[in-house]
């Protein structure tokens, strides 16, 4: 009966937390929570969950979490460029590809189909992450947009002129903007000058 108990207590934790994650959740967000993973087991065997990857369930009535479900298969990438932008809300269009930023060394078993990889420096691979939530309100980690700044001006020549005009003009209105941190950044990336110059032109 006890047993029972814990079982019920158990799913009814699991199936609160589904409500509010889209459908999914993993072994790891369990055992946070003192939850033994065989109960995730349990309900995969009763058709409330599917197995996704290894440590990655979702309800069977679960909405699919792109952004989650990449950067959990793949933990040292960082949403970056467009992409970014996108999932921090400073911009209404969705990118059709997803742009995802890794150091050189990284390798992936296998290149995952629309995806743009952008590879940078081990030491500024980590600068100016944040986490954000997507639209089913899972965590990821994403580039500010001070960073994001930083890479467009970095590869201003790589860049569409129309969306690389419209970045730097919309810094102004982004009500999250820290001018201290983007100069912070600029001068991690050796791109102070170049950016201070730039934010006087636009902003004088």
């Amino acid at each position: 009966m006890q047993q029972k108990k814990r079982y019920m207590d158990y799913k009814k934790h699991i199936e609160q937390y589904l409500e509010n994650s889209g459908g999914i959740i993993t072994a790891s967000y369990c055992r946070s929570k003192k939850i033994p993973t065989i109960y995730l087991s349990r309900l995969v065997r009763e058709g409330i969950l599917q197995r996704a990857a290894e440590g990655l369930y979702i309800s069977e009535a679960g909405m699919y979490d792109a952004y989650y479900y990449f950067q959990y298969r793949f933990k040292k990438a960082v949403f970056s460029y467009e992409t970014a932008l996108h999932l921090l809300g400073a911009t209404d269009k969705i990118p059709q590809d997803m742009d995802v930023t890794v150091y050189y060394s990284y390798k992936f078993n296998k290149a995952p189909l629309g995806v743009n990889i952008h590879y940078v420096n081990k030491k500024i691979h980590n600068l100016g992450v944040v986490e954000t939530r997507t639209m089913f309100n899972n965590p990821v980690r994403v580039y500010s947009y001070e960073r994001t700044l930083c890479d467009f001006i970095a590869h201003e020549d790589a860049m569409d002129r129309e969306v690389y005009i419209k970045l730097v003009r919309s810094y102004a209105h982004y009500a999250k903007r820290d001018i201290h941190t983007l100069y912070e950044i600029a001068t991690s990336m050796g791109l102070d000058a170049k950016v201070k110059t730039l934010m006087e032109l636009v902003y004088e």
